[in-house]
C-alpha cells in the first residue's frame, strides 16, 4: 500500500479552494465552510481504517486536543466514530489553514 501524504492532500484541496471554489468577494467563513466540506466527504474520515491511519501520522497533541474538544459535548463516542470525528477535524483544519495562508501569498485573478 502506498503512503499517503496528508499534508499534501491538504495542501492539494486548499488550492481547489483558493483557484476554483471561492468567489474574490468570499470572506474567510468561506474558507471554513469548504474545508468543513471537503474534510466531511474525504476517504480519511468517512472510512474507519483510513481514519485510523491518518491519525498514526497526526501528532498525539493534535489528537488529544481534539478528543478532549469532542468529549466535551458530553456524548459517548465509539472508537471507530471518534477516529473518523477527530480526522474530520484535522483534516479540516489542515485544509483551511492551507487555504488561508494560500490565500495570504497569492494574487487571484479571475
Amino acid at each position: 500500500m502506498a503512503e499517503v501524504n496528508y499534508q499534501q492532500y491538504a495542501e492539494d484541496i486548499a488550492k481547489e479552494i483558493v483557484f476554483r471554489d471561492i468567489e474574490p468577494d468570499d470572506d474567510e467563513s468561506r474558507v471554513y465552510d469548504l474545508a468543513h466540506e471537503y474534510a466531511d466527504g474525504s476517504e480519511h474520515v468517512i472510512y474507519h481504517y483510513k481514519a485510523h491511519q491518518f491519525l498514526e501520522w497526526l501528532d498525539a497533541r493534535t489528537i488529544e486536543y481534539i478528543e478532549s474538544e469532542i468529549e466535551a459535548g458530553g456524548s459517548f463516542v465509539r472508537y471507530n466514530d471518534l477516529a473518523s470525528r477527530i480526522a474530520f477535524y484535522a483534516l479540516s483544519d489542515m485544509i483551511s489553514s492551507e487555504a488561508l495562508a494560500l490565500l495570504e501569498t497569492t494574487d487571484r485573478v479571475n
